[in-house]
């Protein structure tokens, strides 16, 4: 009776685990076919001004495995990011099983120079970080700037390296008045002249380069639909009342 008994509870137990690994199973199975099967549908992007957030977004999650918020973190964590032109970097951060954020840092663009039919975009250091063979509008063409060779990743090599500072320099005074220059052409002697649409704006050195940026800003809507030269190369700071030359026609 006692060995029957005994048979009868290890059969019970027996059954037990039996049941209970099914459930694990069932329940591991649940889990994975969820984390499987889970889709990121809302992104947002911020960080960007080159590129519109659906072609951000087309650009990363190329795959449909790569809206999964699982495998996103991971990609996050230990793969690889796209490359993508005049993107130093960007972050992906999973904020919920559907919603995912994109945090886009662009690369610092001081100017491009116009090379064997290629536009070389470079930083504050004249460091060559793209080439490209489409004009970016947002970012200002540098002429009359002389350089003996290009390397990609390298410092263009110019006889004065501080020229690259200077140019970066205009080129934030430009973005921050939403000036958009198509030229800007460094002559001899430091001497700097600006092309806007149908306005030349003739600078001079760069002294009181701030301040005659802010002059011509001002002068801007005067000037809207005309064509010709502006001379604030006589730019004087503590004239009260300043007038500066605007000659009509085609330079």
């Amino acid at each position: 009776m006692k060995k029957k008994k005994r048979l009868k509870k290890k059969q019970g137990r027996g059954k037990l685990v039996w049941i209970i690994a099914g459930l694990v199973v069932l329940l591991l199975g649940g889990a994975f076919l969820f984390c499987w099967t889970a889709r990121i549908t809302n992104i947002t992007v911020t960080g960007t001004s080159r590129y519109t957030e659906d072609e951000i977004i087309s650009m990363i999650f190329k795959e449909d495995k790569d809206r999964n918020p699982f495998y996103a973190v991971y990609q996050e964590k230990f793969g690889s990011h796209e490359d993508i032109p005049f993107i130093e970097r960007y972050e992906v951060k999973v904020t919920g099983l559907h919603s995912a954020k994109v945090i886009v840092y662009e690369k610092s663009l001081a100017g491009c120079v116009e090379y064997m039919g290629s536009f070389l975009y470079f930083d504050r250091e004249g460091i060559v970080v793209e080439s490209s063979g489409e004009r970016d509008p947002a970012v200002p063409l540098i002429t009359g700037l002389t350089f003996q060779n290009v390397v990609m990743y390298e410092p263009l090599t110019v006889e004065d390296q501080g020229i690259f500072q200077e140019i970066m320099n205009l080129s934030q005074l430009l973005s921050g008045y939403e000036m958009e220059v198509s030229e800007v052409n460094l002559g001899t002697g430091g001497r700097v002249t600006l092309y806007l649409d149908r306005i030349r704006a003739i600078l001079g050195t760069g002294e009181y380069l701030a301040e005659k940026v802010a002059e011509l800003h001002d002068m801007l809507p005067q000037l809207s639909g005309r064509t010709g030269t502006v001379y604030l190369e006589g730019f004087d700071p503590d004239a009260k009342n300043p007038s500066y030359p605007f000659v009509e026609g085609e330079w």
